[in-house]
């Protein structure tokens, strides 16, 4: 099983912006000391004082040096705002710096500032982000690449240097309603399931992921899940330390019209299937827990929220990768869905 870390904060935008590079960079220390398997960022423009995010693809290449033999990824990228070619150079070059271990993962967004702002049709997002995502898998793979689509197209177009895995980085995409989930398996390796998924929508969508899979002659290989983590001596300590910022960040993503389930709720309704919380032990039981349920191949965990102290968010992730990752892979194993 592979265990990642969001390194995104996001950050309090009253936070010196060389701050949230600094705390970036102790979250990827610690969970490079501690056992964890991946770094993962994830990707917001126009994001306002409430949530500063640092870039992903800019992020990761700094930290591809300190993460050696670990994956680095994106979770998620904006595909929709970006033109394919560009992105495909770019990805190229991080497949390159990371050693071959570089995971993209794609989504098509939902904010209207963010594609009004780009001067995009939100209404087009799907179509382009799928579009995208061919034009890329040419792009690494082939020379003198042709390409008439909807959205895009380009002549004669070789990339170089190209990714160092062969057919390029594995592409993962966020999917938060039924059809999308299905649709997953046209176009990427993996379905990344968000943190907004409760169980009741994972037991009713993870048949249709695996279907889906089925219906392509493609294999399953584990459940990609996203939760949030606090973890501390006890859990009463836990939710202390976690209950302010968590009800704020939430309250954002109300702001921003994030889909799924209402988020304008307290903590004890927030928490529920989405926060993984407690002490090391406890925290161990339900990560088994969800991976029985749901046969979890990675898990990804949100640490920070604003307003958060950044202590406690280094020993969150020190506690988990000390203690409760050695349990977890003595007890189900070590396999590596995305080898």
């Amino acid at each position: 099983m592979i265990f990642g870390v969001m390194l995104i904060g996001p950050f309090d935008g009253e936070i010196e912006p060389q701050e949230i590079y600094r705390h970036s960079l102790s979250q990827a220390k610690v969970a490079v000391e501690n056992n964890f398997d991946a770094l993962f960022t994830a990707q917001h423009y126009v994001s306002g004082p409430a949530a500063a995010m640092m870039q992903p693809l800019v992020l990761l290449a700094n930290l591809a040096a300190l993460s050696a033999g670990l994956y680095t990824g994106s979770a998620i990228f904006l595909l929709p705002l970006h033109h394919p070619l560009a992105i495909a150079e770019q990805t190229a070059t991080l497949d390159i710096v990371s050693g071959g271990k570089f995971l993209f993962g794609v989504g098509q967004g939902y904010r209207d500032l963010e594609f009004e702002s780009f001067g995009i049709r939100k209404k087009d997002r799907s179509r382009r982000m799928i579009e995208g995502v061919e034009l890329i898998r040419k792009l690494w793979t082939e020379d003198d690449v042709e390409f008439q689509g909807e959205f895009f197209s380009i002549k004669a177009a070789t990339i170089a240097p190209k990714p160092i895995r062969i057919g390029g980085p594995p592409i993962l995409a966020g999917a938060d309603i039924l059809k999308t989930v299905e649709r997953v398996p046209s176009f990427a390796d993996h379905w990344i399931a968000s943190r907004r998924h409760t169980r009741p929508f994972l037991r009713q969508a993870l048949p249709v992921y695996q279907e889906a899979l089925k219906q392509r002659r493609k294999d399953y290989k584990g459940l990609f899940l996203f939760r949030d983590l606090c973890v501390a001596d006890n859990s009463v300590e836990a939710e202390r330390r976690i209950k302010d910022a968590y009800e704020r960040m939430y309250q954002v993503y109300d702001r921003w019209g994030q889909p799924g389930e209402r988020y304008d709720l307290g903590f004890e309704q927030l928490k529920k299937d989405r926060l993984i919380v407690g002490s090391p032990e406890e925290v161990a039981e339900q990560v088994i827990e969800y991976h029985r349920e749901f046969d979890v191949g990675a898990m990804n965990f949100c640490v920070h929220w604003p307003g958060m102290d950044p202590q406690y968010t280094l020993e969150t992730i020190r506690l988990f990768g000390e203690k409760v990752i050695p349990e977890i892979k003595r007890t189900i194993g070590d396999q590596d869905m995305f080898a």
